[in-house]
């Protein structure tokens, strides 16, 4: 039997994608590594996630960072919470305040940008023996380096009709300097076309400016990143003080818990957060009643 399956449409695929579901021991093993904080590591956990919850998608590593953003985030909204409690350091006063934000409002606004066809797909070429495919990067997580910048929009290198893509490494300081010219040009369109694009904003209520704390969606200030790494943060404790109550307070084997999706545990929660409510009312009741001594 398969397993439940949702969908999401990604406008760079141009298609709609099967989704399984993030079950709470996998959604634990993420929070270890974002906890540890390292944004290599992190982001092949993204990708492994990815390829493991959409297996009829086998080239998904090679998706644009914007459909694997999609898709995180409504795996985020649907197996976890569809809102987000944000709190958010306003930088004018350094006051903190608390803040919703819906997932599905980011996954709309990307859905939304209308980007053109040459910012997924662009050939540059040379003297018809030499042609580059560029195309939108598809990491999470891009360091600071030209090489590693320029390599993340290099989807393909034919060389008189040889594929010479996996020697990247090898040929890059080789490519002609009006192929290199290219490449950093389209770097640039794509970067200008984005610069506007913000994933959350807000104001500060104890701001008088009424400028804007952003979130944009820049992959090359790691914002994207970033931005993953608050949607799926949790205390770490959390985790264990939730098996430990739904073991010892209502039985559930460890089987069930670690299978299930974190919001189907947080339906048991408040199934016995409710039962104890109706309890206390009609314990409240029943003293209410008592005969006067």
């Amino acid at each position: 039997m398969r397993q439940f399956v949702y969908t999401v449409y990604l406008p760079g695929e141009k298609k709609t994608v099967y989704i399984k579901e993030l079950q709470f021991n996998r959604y634990k093993q993420l929070v270890k590594n974002i906890t540890n904080d390292n944004d290599n590591i992190i982001a092949e956990f993204f990708d492994d996630l990815l390829t493991d919850l959409c297996p009829d998608e086998p080239n998904i590593r090679q998706f644009t960072f914007i459909d694997k953003l999609i898709i995180l985030l409504t795996i985020r909204s649907v197996c976890i919470a569809p809102t987000l409690e944000l709190t958010i350091t306003c930088p004018v006063t350094q006051k903190q305040f608390n803040t919703n934000l819906t997932i599905q409002s980011v996954v709309d606004k990307l859905h939304d940008l209308n980007l053109s066809d040459d910012i997924y797909n662009k050939t540059v070429s040379l003297n018809d023996s030499l042609f580059v495919n560029l195309g939108m990067p598809s990491t999470l997580n891009i360091q600071q380096r030209d090489l590693s910048i320029v390599g993340t929009v290099i989807k393909n290198i034919q060389l008189n009709s040889i594929d010479v893509t996996k020697n990247i490494d090898q040929i890059f300081e080789q490519l002609p300097v009006t192929i290199l010219k290219d490449i950093r040009s389209y770097i640039e369109y794509f970067t200008e076309t984005l610069k506007d694009v913000n994933l959350f904003s807000t104001v500060s209520p104890f701001s008088t400016t009424q400028d804007q704390i952003r979130v944009p969606l820049n992959l090359f200030s790691n914002s994207v990143i970033e931005f993953l790494k608050i949607c799926f943060k949790r205390n770490l404790l959390s985790f264990y003080e939730i098996e430990y109550f739904l073991i010892n307070k209502l039985n559930i084997d460890y089987e069930l818990i670690k299978t299930s999706t974190p919001a189907e545990l947080n339906i048991y929660i408040n199934f016995y957060k409710d039962e104890k409510k109706e309890e206390e009312k009609a314990e409240q009741k029943k003293n209410l009643n008592l005969p006067a001594r």
